[in-house]
């Protein structure tokens, strides 16, 4: 009993020795979050001092363009079948430092710069770089935030792709999960190092492709200084095998808003983070002074807009100004949402703010995006969602003061299929915010985003950081996607009374569509059918109105509300007559996957128009659009060979590093090389090869984020034995190529 106690008891040390004596809900924890987990670090690489250099590894395969078959970038309302996220680490110096709270900040794979906490000062680097360790954060109310995304996410139909440090890990989170109460069924883990948790903005922009709606990613250069979050997609690719495109674009998810039908909206932030020559985080794999930034092209204002609208914005791309105060971002998702193809929703901000700078260009930004036109020809509608307030639901005293200490905002949540993970700013209580001004602004927006589950967040821990669950989720679109375009009939219909309300729909799915059907109701009565006739991809019908018998309703009116009205109450019964249509669309594959739209219709988000006395005209009358796709010839970005080390479209997959390993020959090689043993190694590994009468390889090693750490040659005849000093490199997968005698050979390595 006593030896089981001194082990416990050496274990807590051990995990107290590399937290350096920082507890996670200290104050110096939230320091060192504000300084290192900033959402935006674009100036990070400027400041650093550390030099830029070219890059010193080529692609061992050639580039390859988009596919031009069939490319298209769904809204995030659409239907997905995973979220990514990841659990909150921290990071210590692997070496003892002796006395003080000590905090490592990762740079590469298994290299961080060191920081010391100075009681006046805070935190401040002390020049020394090495090895580091990792920590999940299952304490701290800024940790449980990531748990409870975890668990909305699969309330919401959708499997939680988790990133971890080791494969060890996914034990620690599915713990924490269980202990807290929380769903832990659908949770898949991806396994590499990381830097931060803003994987919207670093993670891939997927996109659908070819004739089976294939998924596939964009990966899009992420913030210089965070190179292992930049790496985040080819984890993705390397372990749940979606392909990868790489492209040199800076570029952040949390700026990009699609309509998912070729319109792309996104900041002049953009221009500013590829004006400048900082490229990534590069180093040798073995000197810590090689580590630098690489050098890469200044884009201008023309060349970047080209770029996004060659990849995203086939149809049309709209840059905006950027918000001043939001966090240091300028991301388009602090303040604007999409809820369907034909519409915006905005975060506005109150008019006691009107002298801010950004309520002015938010008012700007937002006559902007609804004076452009829809891909069904006619204006964005726009609808509002309040403004959050102080904890005491007051106003923010200025700008600068929400900027720095607050940058709240109710948009920046995330879609997950009938479920949105929503932003509040007070405790959670029973599935409630519970402050009262809290919950009404979450109750106001459900009429923003009708029949949508609200599942509330209190993320008050991410105030002044920039961002919230927006930022640190990211969607992977569904497979056999069924499909809907529509232009939603919303508003007055007077116009049409007495004649047939025509139906249309733009409708796909790979396998074909077996059935489409229009369900209506009127002032909710019973539910009828229309079934919707097809023409190629094209639906139609009509809702027959002609014989609707409007009946009298009864509305109570104030006094406010009438001008010379004789009453002897406060209010008075008016009869007023109006008819009420809700309606949806249904559609059936013919591999037999069916889907709605609105996706929340079965939860009651139905679109709604209505027929009174007035003569308003109904703003949906014309369905005659073309369903010709644009031309995508024009997606033919070849990706940058200096950047981009895997074409991992059509790279062989590598295994999960959490099982062991089976090498890949890209040529083969007559089983002249046999496998890396033991694998994974944490001091050698081995790998025999049999040479026969002689021969020559030059050997190069690649880690997992496509960085040369080791080149070296061999020249010899017969079985040899070639070992790798692993114990000079650091954690993670690494590809071991030998090129030599016409052909090229590829062994997979994971290093403990």
């Amino acid at each position: 009993m006593k030896k089981i106690f001194l082990s416990i008891m050496a274990l807590g040390m051990a995990f107290a020795a590399m937290a350096q004596g920082v507890d996670m809900s200290s104050q110096q924890m939230k320091e060192w979050r504000q300084l290192k987990h900033q959402r935006d670090i674009s100036g990070m690489a400027a400041k650093s001092g550390r030099p830029q250099t070219e890059a010193t590894y080529t692609a061992p395969k050639q580039s390859k363009a988009l596919p031009q078959d069939r490319v298209w970038f769904p809204g995030e309302w659409e239907e997905v079948q995973a979220i990514v996220v990841t659990p909150y680490y921290s990071y210590a110096p692997d070496t003892n430092l002796g006395s003080g709270m000590y905090m490592a900040d990762p740079l590469v794979t298994g290299v961080a710069d060191y920081y010391k906490y100075n009681a006046s000062r805070g935190w401040q680097s002390t020049g020394i770089t090495g090895p580091y360790k990792s920590q999940i954060d299952t304490t701290s109310t800024f940790g449980n935030t990531f748990y409870y995304l975890m668990d909305g996410i699969q309330k919401g139909h959708a499997e939680a792709w988790v990133r971890v440090e080791y494969p060890k890990d996914s034990n620690v989170v599915l713990r924490k999960l269980a202990r807290m109460g929380l769903r832990h069924d659908s949770v898949r883990f991806i396994v590499g190092p990381g830097n931060s948790f803003w994987y919207r903005d670093c993670g891939p922009i997927c996109f659908y492709y070819g004739d089976q709606d294939s998924v596939a990613m964009m990966d899009f250069e992420y913030y210089p200084g965070r190179a292992l979050d930049d790496s985040l997609p080819s984890l993705i690719y390397r372990q749940m095998h979606l392909p990868n495109y790489i492209n040199t674009i800076e570029w952040e998810g949390g700026n990009c808003l699609v309509d998912g039908a070729g319109f792309l909206f996104t900041s002049d932030a953009v221009y500013g983070n590829n004006s400048d020559s900082y490229g990534q985080l590069t180093w040798n794999g073995r000197d810590y002074g090689t580590i630098n930034y690489t050098t890469k092209p200044r884009l201008t204002s023309a060349q970047t807009k080209a770029a996004l609208a060659s990849l995203l914005g086939q149809r049309e791309t709209h840059v905006l100004p950027a918000y001043q105060y939001d966090g240091g971002t300028g991301h388009i998702d602090l303040y604007a949402d999409m809820c369907e193809e034909n519409g915006f929703v905005f975060s506005i901000m109150p008019s006691n703010y009107s002298s801010w700078v950004d309520y002015r260009t938010g008012a700007r930004n937002i006559d902007s995006l609804c004076s452009y036109t829809s891909i069904f020809d006619r204006p964005y509608y726009q609808a509002e969602i309040p403004f959050p307030c102080t904890d005491n639901g007051g106003n923010f005293t200025s700008q600068s003061s929400y900027n720095s200490n607050y940058t709240r905002t109710y948009s920046n949540h995330t879609f997950v299929n009938d479920l949105i993970l929503q932003p509040c700013f007070s405790q959670v209580v029973n599935g409630r915010p519970s402050a009262a001004w809290d919950q009404e602004r979450v109750e106001q927006l459900k009429a923003a985003y009708p029949g949508y589950t609200i599942y509330p967040v209190d993320v008050r821990e991410f105030d002044g950081s920039g961002g919230a669950i927006h930022c640190i989720t990211k969607q992977i679109p569904a497979d056999n996607p069924v499909r809907i375009l529509h232009k939603s009939i919303v508003g007055s219909a007077n116009a049409m009374r007495g004649n047939d309300i025509p139906v249309s729909a733009i409708i796909t799915n790979r396998s074909g569509v077996a059935h489409a059907e229009c369900v209506y109701r009127i002032n909710g009565g019973e539910w009828n059918t229309v079934t919707l006739a097809g023409n190629g991809n094209k639906f139609s019908g009509v809702i027959p109105t002609a014989g609707i018998n409007e009946r009298v309703v009864d509305t109570v009116v104030t006094t406010d509300m009438v001008d010379s009205v004789m009453v002897s109450d406060t209010a008075i019964v008016v009869r007023d007559t109006m008819v009420l249509v809700e309606y949806y669309i249904s559609a059936t594959s013919n591999n037999g996957k069916t889907i709605n739209k609105p996706m929340t219709a079965h939860q009651g988000g139905y679109y709604s128009f209505y027929f009174d006395g007035h003569e308003e005209v109904l703003d949906s009358v014309n369905y005659d659009f073309s369903t010709e796709p644009r031309a995508m010839t024009d997606i033919t970005f070849v990706f940058d060979a200096s950047r981009t080390v895997l074409d991992e479209s059509t790279a062989p997959i590598p295994s999960d590093p959490g099982d062991n390993p089976v090498a890949i020959d890209e040529v083969n090689a007559a089983n002249a090389f046999g496998q890396f043993y033991p694998n994974p190694a944490n001091e050698q590994a081995n790998i025999n090869i049999d040479l026969g009468n002689g021969g020559k390889y030059d050997v190069t090693i690649i880690d997992n984020m496509g960085r040369t750490v080791h080149t070296t040659s061999l020249q010899t005849a017969g079985n040899i034995t070639f070992s790798i000093r692993a114990d000079r490199l650091a954690s993670g997968i690494y590809s071991v190529i030998f090129s030599g005698n016409g052909q090229q050979v590829v062994r997979r390595l994971v290093v403990k």
